[in-house]
């Protein structure tokens, strides 16, 4: 790229460590305080990419930003676009969000992940073994050191998951080449800095042996097993046992190296193969350790669950086949009351046999003045594994690694529902493949790693009709089928409206269908008729609408007042008397919290009763406004 004088200039960012940026001919170019450098590390990350300027929010603050957290973010990215413009760098507006004009090999994170890629596709190890200790050497040491906010901690997390990974198969390839003496201390720095990964420490034990110290690897092992159970409970597993078992001192020489190189897979013993004092390789597990079982919290599964087959078959089959490879994701997002937690509780008891270890399921209230505290829900899950209370350890990242710990060996699926935000997920996430997670969100939650998304949009006529005979009995409507089409049309597809006028006639069998259809087609009535028990259309838009700011609120209303369905972006603009990037940046938000959806060009949809509810909030401003007389 060019910079304002036409010189070609390349700006190098560095994530993997200490943030800094050099450009081409070695100047530091200025980032500014932590939080500012954090709205960079978002945006390199996405080098190139739309970020939400809500991403940007809630990865800074998370589900709570403070007063004036917007404005806050306006000033960081002003500041940052004049340093980095000066050394021709370009950080644009778009839509809703902001793009960094950055080539990916410009960052040392982008260049770290596509080294390890490759690595994955390559089978001989001389070439993997290149690749990976280029890509290890990015990132010795700490990660996004010194960068707040909810992003770089969860990043942090994930891009150390990822070079342990790497790290696990780069020293496999090294001991079965026999140069165990070349990387021994680099295993060994990063198992002290990882105490309870067993693999680390197999790995470890086997390099001390190749190396001829095997008392110290008997070290190792007593270390591993101490803080096991002083901090989870627990006792060393049969690899890393077997391995033990293969480097006690009274053993042979050492097996070859092959066999040596693959921890995982535990060696035999040998048939004499004395004690070692302090050493217990059989015996039942310390106290408060996981009782072996299968947590099953899942909620029950909707009998008269309709129209969501090709949905269902979908999320089964990635979750079953992905889960192999990593954790299998899947996000199901779209407006309240569309069945996004009914599609998950269905798909994650379909999945029941392919994740024997147990189902956890939370209902993450993110759309809640006070969402779910992930910690607290880590507390919850690993009691449900088996933890025993006295053994959990407090704060949020020394729980989820004792979760990871836990789920690294089982096969379980996981329920996040109602997720606020990709920073409320990601501590809940297992870290080894194996598992699946299933996320439901308004948000789509871009930022979260090989997510598969679901966008759930209306049921058909014929659904949403078979889903109404179902709860309220096939009789009646066959009695009144225009009244029927009409008490559709009416509830437009949206299956919570559906739900809630099929649960009003069931519990009123003397009501005709046309006295409901026609109390449902009266704007007055309409949303306090779709309200049933708990379940209640206008509470679930209401959820959506606190989380707007005020001028996109402002647009809300207005376009209930104006009562449209569809509409443009130039229609949203006069209504507000607004320019037209500005009435886009507010329908993005719109669109962002699914109380809008876009329908190609400049064109936008407002569902009836949402457009509804718009009009009750616009009407409601209105006559608040006359009454203080402002």
């Amino acid at each position: 790229m060019k910079d304002g004088t036409g010189r070609t200039t390349t700006v190098k960012f560095r994530l993997l460590g200490h943030m800094h940026a050099t450009s081409g001919d070695g100047e530091e170019v200025e980032l500014g305080p932590a939080k500012q450098r954090s709205v960079l590390a978002m945006l390199l990350s996405d080098a190139g990419e739309v970020v939400l300027a809500d991403q940007l929010v809630d990865g800074l603050w998370g589900a709570a930003p403070p007063p004036g957290a917007r404005g806050t973010l306006y000033s960081y990215v002003a500041r940052l676009r004049r340093a980095l413009h000066a050394h021709g760098v370009e950080l644009r507006r778009h839509t809703g969000g902001y793009v960094l004009q950055v080539e990916q090999e410009q960052v040392d994170l982008h260049r770290f992940l596509r080294l390890v890629d490759e690595a994955q596709a390559v089978h001989e190890g001389p070439r993997a073994a290149a690749l990976l200790h280029e890509a290890l050497s990015l990132c010795r040491r700490e990660l996004l050191v010194g960068l707040p906010g909810p992003w770089a901690a969860g990043t942090r997390t994930r891009l150390e998951q990822v070079r342990v990974a790497a790290a696990l198969r780069y020293h496999e390839i090294q001991l079965a080449a026999g140069r165990a003496e070349e990387i021994v201390a680099r295993i060994y720095e990063l198992a002290m800095a990882h105490p309870l990964d067993e693999r680390l420490a197999a790995q470890l034990m086997t390099a001390l042996y190749q190396c001829g110290r095997q008392a110290e690897a008997v070290q190792v092992y007593e270390a591993v097993k101490e803080n096991l159970g002083s901090r989870l409970g627990v006792a060393p597993g049969p690899d890393l046992r077997g391995v033990l078992l293969r480097v006690l001192p009274d053993r042979h020489p050492a097996a070859p190296a092959a066999s040596a190189a693959a921890p995982h897979a535990a060696p035999h013993a040998a048939p004499h193969a004395a004690p070692v004092a302090g050493v217990h390789l059989v015996g039942a597990p310390v106290v408060g350790a996981p009782v072996v079982g299968r947590p099953r919290q899942l909620p029950a599964a909707l009998a008269d669950f309709t129209g969501r087959d090709q949905a269902l078959d979908e999320v089964v089959r990635h979750l079953a086949g992905s889960s192999e490879h990593g954790v299998g994701l899947a996000v199901i997002a779209g407006p309240g009351g569309v069945g996004k937690s009914a599609l998950a509780v269905q798909a994650a008891h379909r999945l029941c046999q392919s994740f024997p270890g147990g189902q956890l399921y939370v209902d993450l209230h993110g759309l809640d003045p006070r969402p779910a505290d992930p910690a607290e829900v880590l507390e919850r899950f690993l009691r449900a594994l088996g933890v025993h209370r006295t053994a959990i350890p407090d704060g949020l990242e020394p729980r989820a690694e004792m979760y990871r710990d836990l789920l690294a060996e089982r096969r379980v699926t996981v329920v996040l529902d109602g997720a606020g935000g990709e920073a409320q997920v990601q501590p809940l996430l297992p870290g080894a493949p194996g598992s699946a997670v299933l996320v439901t969100s308004r948000y789509r939650l871009p930022g979260l790693p090989g997510a598969r998304p679901w966008q759930l949009g209306m049921l058909p006529r014929h659904d949403a009709l078979d889903l109404l005979r179902a709860i309220a009995g096939h009789e009646r409507f066959e009695r009144e089928p225009r009244a029927s089409d009409e008490l559709v049309r009416l509830c437009a597809g949206l299956p919570l409206a559906v739900r809630v006028a099929g649960a009003r006639l069931a519990a009123r069998p003397h009501w005709p269908v046309g006295r409901l259809a026609a109390r449902l087609a009266d704007p007055r009535l309409c949303l306090d008729e779709l309200s049933h028990g708990t379940a209640d259309v206008r509470a679930t838009l209401a959820a959506g609408y606190r989380l707007l700011e005020e001028p996109a609120r402002r647009l809300f209303t207005s376009l209930g007042l104006d009562g449209r369905t569809r509409f443009s972006a130039a229609t949203a603009a006069a209504l507000l008397g607004t320019d037209l990037p500005a009435a886009h940046d507010l329908l993005a938000r719109l669109v962002e919290v699914c109380l809008l959806d876009a329908a190609g060009g400049d064109e936008f949809v407002m569902h009836p009763l949402t457009v509804v509810y718009a009009r009750e909030r616009g009407q409601a401003e209105e006559r608040a406004t006359a009454r203080t007389g402002s």
